[in-house]
């Protein structure tokens, strides 16, 4: 048994550890109220240790702060975080915007899960704060500016990246991506990541949007750090696959940041094209109330077939349910329900749309109108996504309005 099993099982040495960082901060606290009438230092929680979160939570506190939604009042904001970093570069750019400390993690992140603990002295005076993804965070990223920039030899980096890849001049591309278990096994080796699989889809399903995107002069690069396989030969120089091929945590986070927009699901790679305010195209997603936040988004949801009924479940039979705010698969499965992934072609029609959007192409109906009208009645006021700006896919809603009934 190591270190981190013995910490997390035993009731007295977590009481002594708390007590002990409680000690530790007296001083600290005393100074925090020494200099409170000169600057008011308030610490904030990053958490680098996933990139979707250390990408979204930052960015939504940074630009609630650019937008005034939190108000400084002469206050000094620090972000604390620990030794285990997603992605570098990334952490790197916040540093430029907002300090940063990072403390040493002695036994799995204790110091820093316990300055956050709501019971810890200096969280209760209020000078330590987590930063916990919210809902409705629409506004932020429909409405504020992306807070991060790269420098001159950056842009030079990842342009030469581009040129690394076969990418030229004003060449286009897209970033694709498709969440799989192997990522999450890696990154979580103690835990049983088997809760999330609802959320996997097979990338072999996004190459028909490939070879559209490809006909119509654009580049297709798959991202990812850790995938299940290689991307299927389709004998295209247009077609790279970046994550086994050119993959570096730099290129994690520019390329999102130049693609016209990014497909994907909503997992945390995902989030880095969020906060540089590129459009999205979410497929397979589920809960049904985890659209993309961007009014820049436009996404399809997984179905739910229920094994009793024999029969899809209506959209607002998953609202009515529960499910459509469901994160781990057993809640499905003990709900008797079995999620099924979207095919091919409604992958290939919503990737039509974002494309067609951005172009100043696509042309929406009144019948259009309707059906997302009615699909938003679904989530009233105290909903997870009361409220959200980004749009559900125009055909997928056209071929299932039974399920809008």
């Amino acid at each position: 048994m190591g270190l981190i099993d013995i910490y997390n099982r035993s009731k007295i040495l977590k009481t002594l550890t708390f007590a002990l960082i409680n000690l530790t901060m007296l001083p600290v606290v005393l100074l925090l109220f020494t200099l409170d009438p000169l600057v008011k230092l308030k610490f904030i929680k990053i958490r680098s240790e996933r990139i979707g979160h250390l990408a979204a939570n930052t960015e939504v506190f940074l630009r609630r702060l650019d937008m005034g939604i939190i108000k400084k009042r002469k206050i000094k904001f620090i972000g604390i975080t620990g030794t285990k970093i997603a992605n570098k570069q990334l952490l790197k750019m916040y540093k430029r915007v907002l300090p940063i400390i990072q403390v040493p993690e002695i036994i799995n992140g204790t110091i820093i899960q316990l300055l956050f603990n709501k019971m810890s002295l200096v969280a209760k005076l209020g000078f330590f704060k987590d930063l916990p993804m919210e809902s409705n965070e629409y506004k932020e990223f429909s409405y504020g500016k992306p807070v991060l920039k790269f420098t001159g030899p950056e842009k030079i980096k990842g342009e030469g990246l581009l040129r690394e890849m076969g990418l030229k001049g004003n060449d286009w591309f897209i970033c694709f991506h498709s969440r799989g278990p192997k990522y999450l096994a890696h990154e979580l080796k103690s835990i049983d990541t088997s809760y999330h699989d609802y959320r996997n889809w097979d990338i072999a399903t996004a190459m028909k949007a490939v070879e559209y995107i490809n006909s119509k002069g654009g580049y297709a690069v798959r991202m990812g750090a850790i995938v299940e396989k290689r991307l299927p030969d389709m004998g295209s120089s247009r077609v790279i696959d970046y994550a086994t091929k050119h993959r570096s945590e730099f290129g994690d986070i520019y390329l999102p940041s130049r693609c016209k927009f990014f497909l994907g699901d909503g997992c945390g790679l995902n989030q880095v094209g969020q906060i540089f305010n590129v459009p999205e195209a979410w497929v397979n997603v589920l809960p049904l109330e985890n659209p993309p936040w961007s009014c820049r988004g436009v996404y399809i949801p997984k179905k739910l077939y229920s094994l009793r009924k024999k029969r899809l479940l209506t959209f607002k039979e998953i609202v009515d349910s529960g499910l459509s705010n469901a994160w781990r698969a057993d809640e499905y499965k003990n709900a008797g329900v079995r999620w099924v992934d979207n095919t091919p072609e409604e992958i290939l029609d919503l990737v039509k749309e974002v494309n067609e959007r951005i172009d100043g192409a696509w042309r929406e109906t009144e019948e259009d109108r309707e059906f997302q009208k009615r699909f938003r009645a679904l989530f009233r006021q105290g909903s997870h996504c009361h409220g959200f700006l980004s749009r559900i896919g125009a055909k997928f809603l056209r071929e299932n309005k039974h399920l809008l009934e």
